[in-house]
């Protein structure tokens, strides 16, 4: 049966959207993401599927189902119902120079720091979710997802190293917002679906490769946009004990509007040093974060006891090539832009990324549920060739446990631990010079060794 909303009700419960979205929002401007699942990808969406390794995540069973499958919403109960999932990851990353060399035929100046020096890249970061849900009726369900599915945040902690070329500094942040509407076709079987939001920032920072340009100097792309898409899904429940969902997440273009400029030290003008001025060049860039397809099941065994798997496939060879292209005349070390010509090129050609995982969770009491769960990931960086210095990403083991406790009917909480075991990571990388960013110049041949670890809490509530 439909349930009457007063007027003070949905006062309440839109403030409590409000401030939920507002707490996650600010946590993401205000600590940046960093990328512990396959390429770009921010895995840490849910604290309670976190601690089963990411096992049933698009079979239902709290909101946060809803960020892979988002007919999942059709499990919520009558009245709002709002939850907030935050991740603190503390990743250890050394990336360590084999050799570094000057390509034949390269006008640039050759790196004088030492070969074998190691850089340190620990990021820490905080990524937040939250969601929300508004049953209408006995079919119908409003939901809302804020998320950050895609980031990384990271910064060598030694700008002058024998990678300082190839990498320096980047950012990637995204803010998703993703309403949703799931309906209950019959007593099995739930769709949903809905459109995606998406804002994108990107920042890079390199040493620029030029013959005049001194190791101090940095160029610096910094750009943002605005992309959609949309998310769909079914849940279906053949029996009470039984769950199975599928997902779906489209892919989301972005056309990054921004400028490129050169900062810092000191640039050969004529017969001597001088302090050089360079007018920023804009430019525009194409950007396409991948979809993604989700497959989990959850299967009761007893009445306190569940298993959970999900199998879940990115397409991340769809990420090509990135081209900023300049859109209005400027110059940076190597001189004037004409609305065209290319400023940088990331170059990415990687393969799809994988996921498999398993899990269970015990109810260890009325207010106490326990879990735990191991999951494989297949990086979609699989050659030396792919690997950048700052996504030195390769395939990994999740290790997790979580718990949740139920402090009364209307609100309980979620812990989570995982820590995440990686491939050593081979790095073959090539970068431009700012007179010709589409030829290699430079060559950084190295190894990447890392591991994460990522503790998550979790309040959920209903109103």
């Amino acid at each position: 049966m439909a349930r009457d909303v007063s007027a003070g009700q949905a006062i309440r419960w839109s403030g409590a959207i409000a401030l939920g979205g507002l707490i996650t929002f600010s946590s993401f401007v205000l600590s940046g993401t960093d990328a512990q699942a396959g390429g770009l990808s921010v895995r840490e969406q849910s604290v309670s599927f976190q601690g089963m390794s990411f096992a049933g995540a698009a079979a239902g069973g709290d909101l946060s189902s809803s960020f892979w499958n988002p007919a999942a919403m059709a499990t919520a109960g009558y009245g709002l119902a709002t939850e907030s999932h935050f991740s603190l990851i503390v990743a250890d990353i050394d990336v360590r120079a084999e050799s570094v060399s000057v390509l034949p035929g390269s006008l640039v100046t050759p790196s004088t720091t030492a070969v074998n020096d190691v850089s340190k890249i620990d990021p820490i970061a905080v990524v937040g979710a939250s969601y929300a849900s508004w049953r209408v009726n006995d079919e119908f369900v409003f939901g809302l997802s804020i998320s950050a599915p895609f980031g990384s945040q990271n910064d060598a902690s030694d700008p002058v190293w024998s990678g300082q070329y190839h990498y320096r500094a980047s950012q990637l942040l995204t803010v998703n917002v993703n309403p949703i509407v799931s309906y209950q076709i019959s007593p099995t079987l739930a769709i949903g679906a809905g459109p995606q939001i998406q804002y994108m920032l990107l920042k890079v920072k390199a040493n620029p490769s030029g013959a005049l340009a001194p190791p101090q100097r940095r160029s610096v792309l910094e750009g943002d946009d605005i992309g959609v898409g949309f998310t769909a899904g079914l849940l279906w429940q053949p029996t009470p004990a039984t769950s199975i969902g599928l997902g779906y997440r489209s892919a989301v273009s972005h056309n990054i509007e921004g400028d490129a400029s050169m900062r810092g030290g000191m640039l050969a003008t004529g017969g001597g040093l001088g302090t050089v001025a360079f007018e920023p060049t804009a430019f525009s860039a194409k950007l396409e974060t991948p979809e993604m397809l989700t497959l989990s099941a959850r299967q009761s065994i007893s009445p306190a006891a569940r298993l959970l798997a999900t199998v879940e496939w990115t397409n991340w060879s769809r990420l090509d090539e990135v081209n900023f292209m300049a859109t209005r005349m400027g110059g940076i070390a190597a001189g004037p832009f004409s609305p065209g010509d290319s400023v940088n090129v990331l170059d990415f050609h990687w393969d799809d990324g994988w996921f498999f995982s398993l899990g269970g969770e015990w109810d260890y009491s009325s207010r106490v549920t326990l879990r735990a769960g191991a999951a494989y990931e297949v990086s979609p960086i699989r050659r030396a060739t792919q690997r950048k210095i700052n996504v030195a990403d390769s395939d990994r083991i999740w290790l997790s446990a979580g718990a949740s406790y139920a402090l009364n009917e209307t609100m309980s909480f979620d812990v989570a631990y995982s820590h995440i075991i990686f491939d050593d990571a081979p790095i073959d990388s090539l970068t431009t010079s700012p007179a010709s960013p589409t030829t290699p110049v430079r060559q950084f041949v190295g190894r990447a060794h890392q591991s994460a670890d990522i503790v998550s809490v979790a309040m959920k509530s209903k109103w």
